[in-house]
């Protein structure tokens, strides 16, 4: 079971780039060296929140898995929580580029 849950880490991460809703970003008066240690910033920070849920969803299962009636995992709600934690992280993604003064690139 920890090997399943680490190779879905893995692949959760390396994939991390593609979540983000927007691929480009744009600000005044900044370098490109810039504005991509911003976007690893921002990365950062929705990986650490993404970790953070995972481990909240994990304890939360684990809790319905000690009453017999708990909730079956099964593959469909894996996907589902695997597309809502995509979106999540794109959108941490979104909201931090934004505070940080960026607008989406055309």
């Amino acid at each position: 079971m920890r090997i399943l849950i680490s190779l879905t880490l893995a692949a959760l991460l390396a994939g991390c780039s593609l979540f983000s809703s927007t691929t480009a970003w744009t600000k005044p008066g900044v370098t490109p060296e810039q504005a991509d240690a911003d976007l690893r910033t921002c990365k950062e920070i929705a990986w650490a929140q993404q970790d953070t849920d995972e481990k909240i969803d994990q304890d939360t299962s684990a809790a319905a898995n000690d009453d017999a009636y708990g909730a079956v995992d099964t593959e469909l709600s894996r996907n589902m929580s695997s597309q809502r934690s995509g979106k999540r992280f794109g959108a941490i993604v979104d909201d931090c580029m934004r505070q940080l003064g960026y607008s989406p690139a055309n």
